[in-house]
């Protein structure tokens, strides 16, 4: 089972206010499943998509019909998520399976990198895909907007840019795909516009202590997170183990019946003896 507690690298950023995007899968290994569908996926969720799709647990069940469950012990080693700024569609390839995204909030991933480059430094070493930790490739191409601001997003530039952009994603994508032997998922985000800032918003201790239970009156306990249940039962099943090993400890030393030949009795018998 190739997935470990830690990943290479991951960045992320909120964002905010994105319209007529999509989220597309180039590759992915058999053992896990996009559906092929319509469903909308919500922007912040996208995440969780990778973390789930690499066997990772999130905070909120994902009710997303499009990513099934899969082979549960043979996970990916690796997930690439590129986002594409200045454009709400690629045309790319038909093997591939798109969703498209909601108007809500969207994870601005990472800052930006060179495809070639990390395909490149993957390729000269190549010990950093072959390790036991699954990993995490967040990146963000504003390139293809710049050219659509410079040039219009009617121009034979544009289109020209978009078409290679498409193609070297997909190449990017065999590639990466090449280096993990084929068990990795690309996965590509088209983003038209920002229209919020990119601000994280943050609030006060009280305050969220406040909206906790919004509306209510009385002093209500707070709500216990997900991972209540786990550290419970740890802490349970320790305890009742200690327990029990004390109680059969003790039952052993109390009935231990170590004879007339022992030690104990042959230091006894010799004091008496001398006194």
């Amino acid at each position: 089972m190739a997935a470990a507690a830690a990943a290479l690298a991951l960045a992320s950023v909120l964002v905010s206010g994105v319209f007529g995007d999509e989220f597309s899968v180039l590759r992915s290994p058999q053992s896990v499943v996009f559906r092929d569908g319509n469903w909308p996926i919500p922007g912040e969720r996208i995440a969780d998509v990778a973390a789930l799709s690499m066997g990772f647990s999130v905070e909120e069940d994902l009710s997303w019909p499009g990513l099934a469950v899969g082979d549960l012990f043979h996970r990916p080693r690796a997930t690439v998520l590129v986002t594409v700024k200045g454009v709400d569609k690629l045309a790319l390839p038909k093997d591939g399976i798109s969703y498209p995204l909601e108007n809500v909030d969207l994870l601005f991933l990472s800052e930006l990198q060179v495809l070639r480059d990390i395909s490149s430094l993957l390729s000269r070493h190549k010990h950093l895909a072959k390790d036991h930790s699954p990993d995490l490739y967040s990146l963000e191409l504003a390139g293809l907007d710049e050219i659509g601001k410079h040039y219009g997003e009617d121009s034979q530039q544009f289109k020209d840019a978009s078409q290679i952009l498409a193609d070297f994603l997909q190449k990017f994508a065999d590639e990466m795909s090449s280096l993990y032997g084929g068990n990795a998922v690309v996965e590509v985000v088209t983003v038209k516009t920002f229209d919020t800032p990119l601000v994280r918003k943050t609030r006060s201790i009280l305050q969220a202590k406040q909206m906790a239970n919004p509306g209510s009156p009385y002093n209500l306990a707070y709500r216990y997170n997900i991972n209540y249940a786990v550290v419970f039962n740890i802490i349970l099943w320790i305890m009742l183990g200690l327990a029990l090993a004390v109680v059969v400890i003790s039952y052993n030393l109390w009935n231990m019946d170590p004879g007339y030949d022992s030690i104990i009795y042959r230091m006894t018998n010799q004091k008496i003896r001398m006194d």
